[in-house]
């Protein structure tokens, strides 16, 4: 019987059974020439794998194979730019629709973008942040107007969405670090809230104040939130005592279900005063660091934490993309088995950041090796895979090797 993987490359390879919606040539025996368009022929490979009777697609095997090993090496897959578009994209109060206006609001938008897609505050200070924001329109895709729904007195707003590969090469040549999409971990959040006797942990739609507002200024700094459930075996794992006393094993535990990530956990009280007083612990990869924040409103506090959360982030993931390509590094994936975890692993590698290029080196039965020329260092790249849920390291510690999560 065939391996899953050779069964698979060899019928996309061949495949004539794709329609020209697929992307593919229809009956073309060198179809393996668009070879990037593999993975939309995995629903014919399934199909045809399964029929053992296909004598004739088993001879050939060997010839196709060979053939998409050397197309494979020969082709370089270009990493795309960041496609998270809410990245590059920014909402702002106007009072009016004068150009006046206009040009302010777009500049308001390019500096939460800016500091959105870099994760550096401090940018909009400094002579490069400076810079870009003096072209604010130069950068525009596009912008429109709307009101708020049911604000009393109607509030006017701007919506300008940017051109991120635009953003992103000024930030290139400024010499200013890159956040991608790629590198931002989902990150679970476990908050144990205390208002004047109300004790409660923050769950996933409670509607709360607190989840509200966390959800808003996560927005607003681009970090992909999540909150846990809080259904009967989040309660029979983790009590509020749990998160309020800081003993995190509970909470760490029970995190393992929602495969975060990044884990937050937090406890939040108002004081006698009046104000808000936070103090919070942030696992990443096995990394702890902690904080305390105070502030006179819930907005401010929460904003605070999730500033600092945002800040410790980019500082280790963000990449300094390089005005000129770097060299280039051997990668090998191990427990590629299938058509489609080839396509996964594929496109996670193109995803990142620090990935400018990829180009496949050499194809196995349960292994790929690669060849990738990064902007960044190795070890850059190795944090921001550790942090994924596509890749781990090798278990026998060998460099530059990873396999496939499962």
């Amino acid at each position: 019987m065939l391996a899953p993987l050779e069964g698979a490359l060899m019928v996309a390879a061949g495949c004539k059974q794709c329609k020209p919606e697929t992307g593919m040539i229809p009956g073309c025996d060198g179809c393996y020439g668009q070879i990037r368009r593999i993975p939309i022929c995995l629903a014919h490979t399934n199909r045809l794998i399964a029929n053992s009777n296909d004598m004739d697609a088993r001879s050939r095997l060997p010839r196709y194979l060979a053939g998409l090993v050397f197309f494979l090496s020969l082709l370089p897959v270009m990493a795309p730019g960041v496609t998270g578009l809410d990245l590059f994209e920014a909402e702002v109060p106007v009072s009016s629709q004068t150009p006046a206006e206009r040009s302010t609001a777009m500049q308001q938008a390019l500096a939460s973008v800016l500091v959105r897609v870099t994760g550096q505050r401090e940018l909009l200070q400094q002579s490069p942040g400076r810079a870009l924001l003096g072209s604010a329109g130069n950068y525009v895709q596009q912008y429109r107007y709307f009101t708020v729904p049911d604000s009393v007195p109607p509030q006017l707003m701007m919506r300008v969405r940017f051109d991120g590969e635009a953003v992103r090469q000024a930030l290139r040549q400024q010499g200013v670090a890159f956040w991608g999409d790629a590198e931002r971990p989902d990150t679970l959040v476990w908050l144990a809230v205390e208002d004047r006797g109300r004790r409660y942990i923050v769950s996933a739609q409670d509607g709360t104040q607190a989840g509200q507002q966390l959800e808003l200024a996560s927005r607003q700094r681009g970090i992909p939130l999540l909150f846990p459930l809080m259904d009967l075996e989040d309660q029979s794992r983790v009590q509020f005592s749990d998160l309020w006393g800081g003993f995190f094993d509970h909470a760490l535990e029970a995190s393992q279900r929602y495969n975060p990530q990044a884990i937050l956990i937090g406890r939040l009280n108002r004081s006698r005063t009046g104000s808000w007083v936070a103090r919070w612990n942030l696992q990443v990869a096995g990394n702890p660091s902690s904080w305390t924040n105070s502030d006179n409103q819930l907005a401010g506090v929460l904003n605070s934490g999730i500033d600092n959360v945002a800040d410790t982030l980019a500082s280790r993931l963000a990449v300094r993309e390089a005005g000129s390509h770097t060299g280039m590094v051997s990668v090998r994936v191990d427990d590629i088995r299938t058509l489609a975890a080839y396509a996964r692993v594929n496109d996670y590698l193109a995803s990142l950041t620090a990935v400018r290029q990829l180009q496949v080196e050499e194809v196995s039965p349960t292994s790929v090796n690669y060849a990738l020329q990064l902007d960044g260092t190795l070890q850059g790249l190795t944090q921001t895979i550790a942090i994924g849920t596509v890749l781990e390291p090798d278990p026998t510690g060998t460099p530059a090797t990873y396999r496939l999560r499962q």
